[in-house]
């Protein structure tokens, strides 16, 4: 915990123009929890690319349809009957054409071979769950992320993915690149008007002399004297804090005669903003 050191009220020294001009101002925003939330966005964008890259098509093919090659090279598809015997053989465009599907749309939704990009996605998104809404402070948060790196790295070195699929029921999530988009910019979207909009609105504002306060939307602005004002910043969060916040914390300001906490979670470099705060109060109280 960092406090200001006493000083008497400010006043401008004699000469100067007196009001306080953007250039003294120090503001720092507190961010609502959806700012962690860029890696979903990002994940997204990066596994669309990749299936486009990747270029392996998805085909729609009727129930009870079987796809083989034949011998010439060409693919086909075979129907059962209720018996489950073969009943009749097709070409695969011309059977999917049978469905009702247009054949032009057949191979049109592009979708990766591979199982890894699915599941990667689907654990990144749990975990972002987990990280923003269940908060890993202190030893745990360090525990916590150990032990995943572990056993991710344990499962790779005895190439146990697959068995770990087939335990599942041969587990296959497959997300074709139009859906990895769709989310990617769907999040995206809600993480641009929350970080760049909405949260702008909750703020605290340092200038010489004196700090204003808004704490939540549409509240009102409260003006503090940095006289005894006590500052502390809480970044125990090993996830939230310095992987996914790229060392944001959580800064708590202690009002002299007023006994509530005022605090603003989640604001992005408060260490060396902090820091800049401080020596401003500081030349302050010299200054007076």
């Amino acid at each position: 915990m960092s406090t200001v050191p006493p000083s008497t009220p400010y006043t401008p020294p004699l000469g100067s123009s007196g009001p306080v001009t953007k250039s003294q101002e120090i503001k720092l925003i507190s961010h609502s929890t959806l700012f962690y939330w860029w890696p979903v966005w990002a994940l997204s964008f990066f596994l669309a690319l990749w299936t486009y890259i990747e270029d392996h098509r998805l085909a729609i093919v009727p129930p009870g349809g079987t796809v083989t090659q034949s011998a010439e090279g060409k693919f086909e598809l075979t129907f059962k009957n209720k018996k489950g015997e073969p009943a009749s053989t097709a070409s695969l465009d011309q059977a999917v054409k049978n469905t009702g599907v247009p054949g032009n749309d057949i191979f049109n939704p592009r979708v990766s071979e591979a199982l890894w990009p699915g599941t990667i996605f689907v654990i990144g998104l749990v975990l972002t769950i987990i990280v923003t809404n269940v908060p890993l402070r202190g030893l745990w948060s360090f525990v916590t992320i150990i032990l995943v790196v572990v056993i991710a790295l344990f499962i790779s070195l005895l190439k146990a993915w697959d068995d770990i699929y087939k335990a599942f029921g041969s587990l296959h999530i497959h997300i074709n690149m139009a859906g990895y988009l769709f989310i990617g910019i769907a999040v995206f979207i809600l993480w641009a008007v929350a970080t760049f909009i909405f949260d702008r609105r909750s703020y605290v504002i340092f200038t010489p002399g004196q700090i204003r306060v808004c704490e939540h939307i549409g509240a009102s602005v409260e003006t503090f004297n940095t006289f005894g004002v006590g500052m502390e910043k809480q970044r125990d969060d090993l996830f939230r804090h310095y992987i996914l916040g790229f060392g944001s914390g959580d800064l708590i300001l202690k009002v002299p005669g007023d006994k509530r906490e005022i605090k603003l979670p989640n604001v992005l470099g408060i260490g060396w903003r902090l820091k800049a705060v401080e020596d401003m109060l500081r030349s302050v109280a010299t200054a007076a």
